[in-house]
């Protein structure tokens, strides 16, 4: 399934012949599982990546091709999710898109003893993306890497350090809400400079007669 070279140990083995393999992304997963997918995805390409990047930019060779193809890792993708479902013991049904007819492939007892369950378990993966995730945010390295950009890179030093964040941000409001109240309470408040003194309402009287007199003669 590869076009790999066969003395690369490291990659899952695959049967060569038998049963029935999903092609141009016809499958369907559920939630849980495809978030486990894309995490394998990533590190798969991304280490078949560092490994074959000079040939394929060179001569546009594409493994798990047989033709010279620009698009290459739209293909790897496109067969890449078997090898994730085989390995990780998934149950593997085709679906007949004219009968309806569902039928399981490569069966999981037949399986057994060839699957690479410890390396495709959910645990393992998120370990590994954390270890991937960590490597950049503390290193920066300068290489060529393709895995931080095909998705999310996140582990608990970001999520710590962001918390740690939002606190001082809280800290700092707080603690300018309390210089300012303190400020005003501090201030020196100027004197008055004389007492307003109510007329008496004789004198208030006269004021309102004059008043109307004046207006009377205009």
């Amino acid at each position: 399934m590869y076009d790999v070279p066969h003395d690369r140990e490291t990659l899952p083995p695959m049967p060569k012949i038998g049963g029935t393999w999903s092609v141009m992304h016809g499958w369907a997963l559920s939630t849980r599982s495809f978030l486990e997918f894309v995490m394998f995805s990533r590190m798969f390409v991304d280490a078949l990546d560092s490994q074959m990047f000079e040939q394929h930019h060179q001569s546009s060779y594409c493994h798990l091709n047989f033709v010279k193809d620009r698009h290459c890792y739209s293909r790897v993708l496109e067969l890449l999710v078997n090898v994730w479902a085989y390995h990780s013991a998934r149950q593997m049904i085709y679906l007949n898109p004219e009968t309806g007819a569902m039928q399981e492939q490569h069966q999981l007892s037949r399986r057994r003893g060839k699957m690479w369950i410890r390396w495709f378990s959910f645990s393992t993966l998120k370990s590994m993306d954390e270890d991937l995730a960590e490597e950049f945010d503390s290193d920066h390295p300068s290489r060529r890497w393709l895995w931080p950009s095909t998705g999310e890179v996140f582990w608990q030093g970001i999520q710590d350090r962001e918390r740690n964040m939002r606190h001082r941000q809280k800290e700092k409001r707080r603690q300018q809400s309390k210089d300012k109240i303190r400020r005003i309470k501090s201030r020196t408040r100027q004197k008055s400079l004389g007492k307003y003194i109510k007329p008496p309402p004789e004198a208030i009287t006269e004021h309102n007669s004059s008043a109307r007199l004046v207006d009377h003669l205009l």
